[in-house]
């Protein structure tokens, strides 16, 4: 059997990179931690209505770029603890490589560097609003291309510009493009998960129980490199004996074997393995 890899991959940012959430870590910077979660619940609750609460919500974070750049600090201080490998494996194998978030695009652009993806390879759904003029957000379902006034730059975090939004960006660079996978870890990531020929299910930082269960492949974690046998084909990886990159793909493919990595599909699971076995890898 031919194992056809998968040309092109997307990650979302927060919890699949990195092991904190962007939002989190913003209302932690602010000092208002309690208070959005407060939010959260009484939405969850039913008490407020959703487009309050993110309205609210909003209002109590309005992110400065200082505020964005030390995020983008503990995005680099919190990262997965083989991200840099996988991402460089990856590269190596000349799989383009983009990260989608559903904001922040300042403090997801300085990981991007990190990981050496260009900044052309990320998209942050953004929300812009500019308190003088009275003017809550614009929705914006491209990569922030420069803001020259005082606006701040906020996370997104609405229906439309989070759920929606990713899965328009993702719609936009998958379209005419065969075998793309996109890895995530939240609900968000599930509504993008027909643009891409595979989703893949990430539990490394926290584990949702529908990404669990509607995900093609899970990677039960901690780390990604479970899906390097699944994107690369078998061939490549006897290409990369030797190098750099070999033991990272060596403890994904342990993974896949000692049930680490999940696919729904068992007789699918079966012939991946088979492919490896006839290459002796």
């Amino acid at each position: 059997m031919q194992w056809p890899g998968y040309h092109l991959v997307f990650f979302d940012c927060d919890s699949t990179l990195t092991r904190i959430e962007g939002l989190d870590e913003l209302a932690r910077l602010k000092g208002v931690a309690e208070e959005v979660a407060g939010l959260t619940r009484r939405a969850m609750d039913g008490e407020l209505p959703l487009e309050e609460v993110y309205v609210r919500r909003l209002a109590l974070l309005q992110p400065t770029r200082r505020d964005l750049r030390a995020i983008g600090h503990a995005y680099r201080e919190n990262l997965v603890e083989d991200a840099r490998a996988v991402i460089a494996a990856l590269r190596a194998l000349g799989r383009a490589v983009f990260i989608v978030s559903g904001g922040l695009y300042l403090a997801v652009a300085g990981l991007a560097r990190v990981l050496g993806i260009p900044g052309s390879h990320v998209r942050a759904v953004e929300v812009e609003f500019d308190q003088l003029a009275g003017r809550w957000w614009d929705y914006q379902s491209h990569r922030y291309g420069g803001n020259p006034d005082e606006r701040y730059l906020a996370f997104a975090p609405t229906p439309l510009a989070e759920s929606q939004g990713k899965a328009a960006v993702i719609r936009e660079l998958a379209a005419g493009r065969r075998r793309t996978v996109l890895v995530g870890d939240g609900i968000t990531d599930l509504n993008a998960r027909a643009a891409v020929d595979l989703f893949i299910g990430f539990g490394g930082v926290v584990w949702r129980e529908a990404v669990v269960q509607e995900a093609g492949v899970f990677l039960t974690g901690p780390g990604l490199a479970g899906l390097l046998p699944l994107v690369a084909t078998p061939a490549e990886v006897i290409s990369l004996r030797r190098t750099p990159h070999e033991a990272v793909f060596a403890r994904g493919l342990d993974a896949l074997r000692s049930g680490g990595v999940i696919l729904r599909d068992v007789s699918r699971r079966m012939l991946l393995l088979e492919a490896y076995r006839e290459v002796g890898v």
